[in-house]
């Protein structure tokens, strides 16, 4: 019975050691996450630019080396059509290269449709992929909300009701 027990309390330790260790050398976990049923008018009102435009180059920028959330692509993007906000002819898209930081990859001779952010005076604004960037293909942005299902139509008076 006592060898049971030594037995038992062994690979209790065992176990609880490997826990340990577990949880010591695993790195936390991360993931993009947008808002839940966000809509394209939605992504345009809170948008500083958004435009048609072709992407020329895409260039890899690494900072600091320990870590490699804060890497970057830089596109060179010639603005087509703007439908808001004001930008350069040409000018750099910035996104995190990681898709758990929800950085975009986007195709060079492609046209996009761009949601942007940042002042852009300095020839360059950032996307990311809860921005809504997409392919121009799919047409203009969507400006107008859109009627859900809990969305009531106006009313009218009753005609049965008194003056």
């Amino acid at each position: 019975m006592r060898r049971l027990r030594l037995l038992t309390h062994a690979v209790a330790a065992a176990t609880l050691a490997a826990g340990l260790l577990t949880a010591v050398f695993t790195g936390t976990a991360s993931a993009c996450s947008c808002y839940p049923g966000d809509t394209e008018p939605a992504r345009y009102a809170r948008a500083d630019h958004v435009f048609a435009g072709v992407v020329l180059s895409e260039k890899l920028e690494l900072n600091d080396p320990e870590v490699s959330y804060d890497d970057k692509y830089r596109y060179a993007v010639r603005v087509g059509r703007e439908h808001k906000g004001d930008v350069p002819r040409r000018v750099d898209l910035l996104t995190s290269t990681s898709g758990a930081a929800c950085g975009v990859r986007l195709t060079v001779g492609t046209k996009y449709l761009v949601f942007a952010h940042g002042a852009g005076g300095d020839g360059a604004v950032e996307t990311h992929l809860c921005s809504g960037t997409r392919l121009a293909s799919g047409g203009p942005p969507s400006t107008a909300p859109t009627q859900t299902s809990t969305t009531t139509p106006p009313t009218t008076p009753c005609a049965t009701a008194a003056p």
